[in-house]
């Protein structure tokens, strides 16, 4: 592996970073500063060092030869961090030196389900520096913050690597943490999976085997946290197990809810106030859902495990009011009219009224006898009084 290529690996180094680099350099190269002090000859055209060596000693002197060439054999010379013509002793010396700065503290990096307690350091014009517990500073900034701390004040903060590789902090909360259920929003879609904001620097992945829909960019998706194989956070849409069953709501109480999946069989899955088990039986479906619909629905009964049966329709003495007062609408927008009656297609009152046809001649029945409307039976029509 070449020099540039070690280079690039490296994380990028903060201002101060590097001034601390610099001083250490000279400090630790001030011995060898002399090991080339001495009289130069050119012999069978090469370069001749003649002085006391690099331990000063009196009693021999030391010879190195200058060929030109490239150490080790020839090819590209090596080259330290900082792009200086570098040997294996160089290397071991700063290796040593700036090993633990190359590795940097790993621990509680990425990880989001717990704070770290640090002391501010320093505050400057980039930002605020902390103080790692391995005595290592670490970069805390501006957009970062929810307020300016003091310095010598104790923070929570959580740490993540910056798109230049350098551990940095944040004061930021996230949304959710493993182990949580809740809705996130999709940042972005790429060939691995969903990315989704969780309101700190770091994106959750959402990978497409984890996904009962394809969600876009904006779209809002209910999902549970949870550590994937590699040790990283990851999500996942299929939260059924995740739901809970104390939810507190008793028979007839009107509850807000979240579509996570539809089956043509049993229903619509509802997670009411975003966590517990709700379902719409597929009786009282009466309009086409989508993922992510946001409902209002009445709690028909509480199941003895505690799950919740749902029904997005009034009582039914509520119901056949709303119903009545919805055709009656859909009458006058037509100027007083309905070239439809009790024989209209079921499909089509579905979507115009989003109610079963057995509600649209409730409805019609329900204006009938309050002498509001007239029905030709011939004719299958409706006329308002």
């Amino acid at each position: 592996m070449n020099g540039d290529t070690e280079r690039k690996r490296e994380r990028r180094l903060y201002p101060f970073e590097k001034e601390e680099q610099k001083n250490r350099y000279e400090k630790e190269d001030r011995p060898y500063s002399g090991a080339h002090d001495g009289e130069r000859t050119v012999e069978n055209g090469r370069v001749m060092s003649r002085g006391k060596g690099r331990r000063d000693g009196n009693s021999a002197a030391s010879i190195v030869r200058h060929s030109g060439k490239a150490p080790y054999g020839g090819g590209r010379r090596r080259e330290d961090s900082h792009g200086r013509p570098g040997n294996d002793r160089r290397d071991r010396r700063h290796g040593e030196a700036f090993g633990k700065e190359k590795r940097g503290y790993e621990k509680g990096v990425d990880d989001f389900s717990s704070p770290l307690t640090l002391t501010v350091s320093r505050n400057t014009e980039i930002g605020t520096f902390l103080e790692l517990p391995d005595g290592e500073k670490v970069l805390l900034p501006f957009s970062e913050q929810t307020r300016r701390p003091e310095e010598g004040e104790r923070i929570q903060v959580f740490l993540f690597k910056d798109k230049g590789d350098r551990i940095t902090a944040t004061m930021r909360r996230p949304k959710l943490r493993e182990g949580e259920l809740g809705i996130l929003s999709v940042s972005d879609v790429t060939r691995i999976g969903a990315f989704l904001d969780n309101g700190v620097p770091k994106e959750v992945l959402l990978p497409f085997s984890e996904q009962v829909s394809g969600p876009k960019p904006g779209d809002e998706v209910l999902v549970y946290l949870y550590k994937d194989k590699s040790g990283r956070t990851a999500a996942t849409m299929r939260v059924y197990k995740h739901l809970s069953t104390a939810s507190g709501h008793a028979e007839g109480d009107r509850v807000k809810g979240f579509v996570y999946e539809i089956s043509d069989r049993l229903g619509v899955f509802v997670a009411v106030d975003d966590r517990y088990f709700g379902l719409i039986p597929a009786s009282e479906v009466y309009k086409k859902y989508s993922y992510g619909d946001r409902i209002e629905a009445r709690v028909v009964r509480v199941r003895d495990d505690g799950k919740l049966d749902l029904s997005p329709r009034e009582k039914a003495y509520e119901a056949i009011n709303h119903d009545a007062e919805q055709v009656l609408s859909e009458i006058r927008k037509n100027g007083g009219s309905l070239p439809y009656a009790d024989r209209a297609d079921a499909e089509l009152i579905e979507k115009i009224y989003g109610m079963s046809k057995n509600q649209f001649k409730r409805a019609l029945g329900n204006l009938y006898k309050r002498r509001l409307i007239e029905i030709d039976r011939e004719s299958d029509r409706v006329r308002l009084l």
